[in-house]
């Protein structure tokens, strides 16, 4: 009866386009003729008793599944290309034409005509492959990440691919939102001397801003917990926070951190490339604690992508955009360093925008008491003990002491007293190693190094030149590296190159014959 109707509908001047047989009920797609809806119905029914009923429908069974697949593919957030094994396209979604600049009528390209020829090669490629980076050719020149899923038939031989991108920036976004630590906010931050107030106050009336903010203190003063509270309070929040203790990485990998490199740019290099700091910190903040010890090398790089608001990975030669707010912090006189020359006075005036001075905990001593009460509580209920109360001795020995290392030395100090203490911390629990300030005194005042034996008036400048001369050479003889000594002085290792270059040491003073350098 099937092949009746079929030629029954060919006779009537109509072309069947598709049929679906879906039993009992039959589906076929028509270019319709001359006929009417009503006369097609009235013949089928009169020339075929056994069709029940006649019905219009608006699409097939597969047309209906294929319109809800394509609105599911055409809405999701990626870029979608479907390619033959020839590696001709033959099928893209919405976001995928959007991401590359693609016309509606693209669908015949080739896919080495959109993509680059490193990232998919049809001929070459029978693997999967995952996070490969390139930029669109669309007007913003997006980064993407792609990844590629190679199709197979039952026979496992490979009938095409599916390749998969989304911005590099929307996966930022989604690992800031999954990843991203609790957040330091004004409220987290305490203190009660006028002196710390106004920091905080004007740390709060710049957090709007894009300005660069120098944050300036002694170690241990609370210098990161401003920058997570200036970032938490700006325009930049929902973006990523990115630090990095420029002290703490070698030079040799600092300008790979800082700008990233592309793959096979060194020997040891990830082979898919790294994104550098200021690219993972793009929209966001990006904070640079301990500036001061940057070698002058770095110094420029870094001037020079703040100035531009350009970088260049190693080995590449495109330049990518970049967008971050730089807060930048130290505990080291910088004014000094620019006339020693270890610090570029350029890059300083662009960091140092709008400074901010953290005042040292002897300096606002009437907010010891509010810190110990804060440790006190938050470290007894993590350690599961009852309360803990400090006698007035204790309070007396933590209130005179100078705490060179700040509110982290205080914080220390407690953590230690509150494991060691039963019901109450007495001065046994603190532990606190205070120097003999007097002997030092007593010791600076009585060396002849130190006064040259010398007496008023005298010339101060060249007294200070010939004595840390002195203490240099000294240091270059005990010591097996500017890394050392700059140890043994308490300078950075880049101001003991400079100073061995200003004073010409070119002697070998090691004890092992090594250079200095």
């Amino acid at each position: 009866m099937l092949h009746e109707i079929l030629s029954l509908i060919a006779r009537s001047g109509m072309n069947i386009t598709s049929m679906e047989v879906s039993p009992p009920d039959i589906f076929l797609k028509i270019e319709w003729g001359n006929l009417s809806w009503d006369e097609f119905r009235t013949l089928i029914k009169t020339q075929f008793k056994e069709v029940t009923e006649v019905k219009e429908v608006d699409l097939l069974n597969y047309e209906e599944k294929e319109a809800v697949l394509n609105t599911v593919i055409n809405n999701v957030n990626e870029g979608i290309i479907a390619v033959d094994q020839t590696g001709y396209v033959i099928y893209l979604n919405k976001k995928a034409k959007q991401l590359l600049g693609l016309k509606k009528h693209d669908i015949s390209l080739h896919i080495n005509e959109i993509l680059p020829r490193n990232i998919y090669n049809p001929r070459k490629d029978k693997q999967d492959k995952n996070n490969l980076e390139f930029y669109s050719e669309n007007k913003n020149n997006n980064l993407l990440l792609t990844d590629i899923r190679v199709i197979k038939n039952e026979l496992g031989v490979k009938t095409g691919s599916i390749i998969i991108f989304k911005e590099v920036e929307e996966v930022r976004r989604l690992l800031q939102s999954i990843s991203r630590p609790s957040m330091v906010t004004f409220d987290d931050i305490i203190g009660e001397s006028q002196m710390f107030k106004n920091s905080v106050s004007l740390a709060k009336s710049v957090a709007k801003s894009n300005s660069s903010i120098m944050l300036r203190g002694e170690s241990g003063t609370g210098k990161e917990l401003f920058a997570r509270a200036i970032h938490m309070s700006s325009t930049r929040r929902n973006y990523p926070f990115v630090a990095i203790n420029c002290a703490a990485v070698p030079d040799s990998l600092l300008e790979s951190e800082f700008f990233g490199y592309e793959k096979g740019a060194f020997t040891g290099a990830d082979s898919s490339g790294k994104q550098g700091l200021f690219e993972l910190a793009t929209h966001g903040t990006l904070f640079l604690d301990e500036i001061g010890d940057l070698s002058t090398h770095l110094q420029a790089k870094i001037l020079r992508a703040i100035q531009d608001q350009r970088i260049r990975r190693l080995g590449d030669k495109r330049e990518i955009p970049i967008d971050v707010r730089i807060i930048s912090a130290t505990n080291k006189d910088l004014e000094n360093m620019i006339e020693e020359g270890t610090f570029r006075d350029d890059l300083y005036y662009r960091l140092n925008v709008i400074p901010i001075i953290i005042p040292p905990l002897r300096e606002r001593k009437e907010d010891i008491p509010i810190f110990i009460n804060y440790f006190v509580k938050k470290l007894t209920k993590e350690m599961n003990k009852d309360n803990i109360y400090l006698t007035e001795e204790a309070l007396k020995e933590i209130i005179s002491y100078e705490w060179p290392g700040n509110v982290r030395e205080l914080q220390n100090v407690i953590e230690r007293a509150v494991i060691l203490a039963k019901d109450k911390i007495d001065i046994e629990h603190l532990m606190i190693h205070k120097k003999n300030t007097s002997k030092n005194q007593e010791r600076v005042a009585n060396n002849p190094l130190l006064l040259g034996n010398k007496e008023l008036p005298i010339d101060l400048p060249l007294i200070v030149q010939e004595l840390e001369l002195q203490y240099l050479k000294e240091a270059c003889k005990k010591c097996n590296s500017s890394r050392d000594i700059a140890k043994a002085l308490g300078i950075s290792h880049t101001t003991v190159i400079n100073k061995i270059r200003k004073y010409k040491i070119t002697e070998n003073y090691t004890n092992n014959n090594n250079s200095i350098y």
